[in-house]
C-alpha cells in the first residue's frame, strides 16, 4: 500500500537535546555557550529544595553564570505570571532563562522570552506565527514526562479561565536536558496525568492531517512504549530504566506533535483545562473517548495502526468493534486512575456554548483529521458530560 504522505512537501524543527543520567549539569555549560551572564531560573515552586536541583545551581556557579530565581508558576500558568516573570528578568538584567520543572513551568518560560524579547503583553502573541524576534537562550529540564514543552512550538498560557496558544518556531528552546532522574521525585498523579498527555500528543500526530512519514514513526513508537508502561512505572518510581522509557516516550511524541500538529482531543481538552483549572492530561483523559469515536471514520486505517501498536490484534475485528477496543484499551493505560479522573473531575452540561465556541476556535481543531461543526461539538460535550468508565 502506498504511503498516504508520499511525495507531500513536510518541515521538521526540533531543539538540541541532551539524554541521559546528570543530563541536567549542563546547565551552566550551555548557558556559558550561549554567553549568559545572567540566567532567571524559572522553576516549579516544589522543586527548589529536590536534591538534584543543588546539583543543577552547582553547574551553574562553576561557569560562574549568576541567576535570579523565579517560582511564581502554578498549573496552567497565567498571563499574570508572565508578566512578572518578564519584569523579573528585565529589572535584574538576565539575558538568558533556565527552565527546571512540568509544562507549566516551561510554557510560563516560553513566555516569559517572548516578552523578554518583544515587549508588549503576552496576549499580543496568541495565535500561529506572531512571535517576531527570537527569544533570549532558552535552557529546559523537564521534569515531567508528558507536555514535551521543552522540544515543541507550542506555549500554552491561560487568561481569564481561557486557555490560550502560542505556536511559533520562536518558541522552540535552544536544548532540552533529559535526565530521568529528575523524573523519580514526582508523584503518582503527576506520572499519570503527564504520560497521558504523551499518549494523546501521539495519537493526535499520527491521525493529524499534517503528519509525516517522519511523524508517524516517532508517534508510533510513543504510542508502543506508553501503552505498556505506564502503570508499571507509577508502581515502581524509583527505577530509573523504566523512567527513561517514559522520558524517550514523552520525546517521541513531542516531535511528533510539534511537527504534525493535534486535533480535537487538545482543542477541547484546552476549553476545559482553562474553564475547570484541571490538569491537562485529566481534561484530555475526558475528552478522548467520545473524540475517537467521532474521529474514527476519517481515518480508520490509522487507529488500525495505533491498535496494533498498542497490542491489540485489530485483523479479526470490525470498524465499530475495534473502535471499542481501542478506546478500553486507552482508558486502561492508566489503570485505576482513569475512574479517579472521571469520577471527580465531571463537568457540568451548562458549559456547552462556552466550550463549543472555544474548541471550535483552537488552533489544534485545523488539524484534526475530520472538523466537527458546532452542533457535533456540542454533542459531542454532552457525551463527555455523561461519560461513563466501563
Amino acid at each position: 500500500m502506498q504511503d498516504e504522505n508520499m511525495g507531500e512537501l513536510r518541515k521538521f524543527v526540533s531543539p538540541e537535546f541532551i539524554t541521559g543520567i546528570n543530563s541536567r549539569i549542563f546547565a551552566g555549560r550551555y548557558a556559558k555557550n550561549f554567553r549568559a551572564g545572567k540566567v532567571l531560573l524559572t522553576v516549579d515552586p516544589n522543586i527548589s529544595n529536590i536534591w538534584w536541583m543543588d546539583e543543577i545551581l552547582h553547574s551553574l556557579d562553576e561557569e560562574r553564570v549568576e541567576y535570579t530565581e523565579f517560582s511564581g508558576v502554578t498549573e496552567n500558568p497565567k498571563r499574570y505570571e508572565v508578566m512578572k516573570g518578564a519584569e523579573l528578568f528585565r529589572e535584574n538584567r538576565c539575558d538568558g532563562i533556565v527552565a527546571v520543572g512540568g509544562g507549566s513551568t516551561l510554557d510560563c518560560a516560553k513566555g516569559i522570552g517572548i516578552i523578554a524579547a518583544n515587549g508588549g503583553d503576552i496576549t499580543e502573541y496568541i495565535g500561529v506565527d506572531l512571535v517576531s524576534s527570537p527569544m533570549p537562550p532558552l535552557i529546559c529540564i523537564p521534569t515531567t514526562a508528558g507536555s514535551s514543552a521543552d522540544v515543541s512550538q507550542y506555549a500554552v498560557i491561560s487568561d481569564n479561565k481561557y486557555k490560550k496558544l502560542i505556536i511559533s518556531k520562536s518558541v522552540v528552546p535552544d536544548v532540552s536536558l533529559l535526565d530521568p532522574q529528575t523524573l523519580t521525585t514526582q508523584p503518582e498523579e503527576v506520572t499519570y496525568g503527564s504520560g497521558i498527555d504523551a499518549l494523546f500528543h501521539a495519537v493526535e500526530a499520527f491521525c493529524s492531517n499534517g503528519s509525516s512519514r517522519v511523524t508517524d514513526i516517532f508517534a508510533l513508537k510513543a504510542i508502543e512504549e506508553l501503552s505498556s508502561g505506564l502503570v508499571e512505572v507509577a508502581e515502581d518510581p524509583l527505577n530509573i530504566e523504566l523512567r527513561e522509557k517514559t522520558m524517550f516516550a514523552s520525546l517521541y511524541a513531542g516531535l511528533a506533535f510539534s511537527n504534525a500538529g493535534l486535533g480535537l482531543i487538545h482543542a477541547m481538552s484546552h476549553s476545559i483545562g482553562g474553564l475547570l483549572d484541571i490538569s491537562h492530561g485529566v481534561s484530555s483523559m475526558l475528552v478522548a473517548g467520545p473524540a475517537i469515536n467521532y474521529n474514527y471514520a476519517f481515518c480508520p486505517e490509522k487507529y488500525r495502526k495505533i491498535s496494533a501498536a498498542m497490542g491489540i490484534d485489530e485483523s479479526r475485528l470490525t470498524d465499530a468493534e475495534l473502535k471499542e477496543t481501542l478506546i478500553n484499551a486507552i482508558y486502561d493505560v492508566a489503570g485505576e486512575y482513569t475512574g479517579k479522573i472521571i469520577g471527580e473531575f465531571r463537568p457540568k452540561r451548562d458549559l456547552e456554548e462556552t466550550i463549543v465556541k472555544r474548541t471550535s476556535n483552537d488552533p489544534c481543531i485545523a488539524t484534526n483529521p475530520g472538523i466537527p461543526n458546532e452542533d457535533e461539538l456540542g454533542k459531542i460535550w454532552r457525551e463527555i458530560s455523561g461519560i461513563q468508565i466501563p
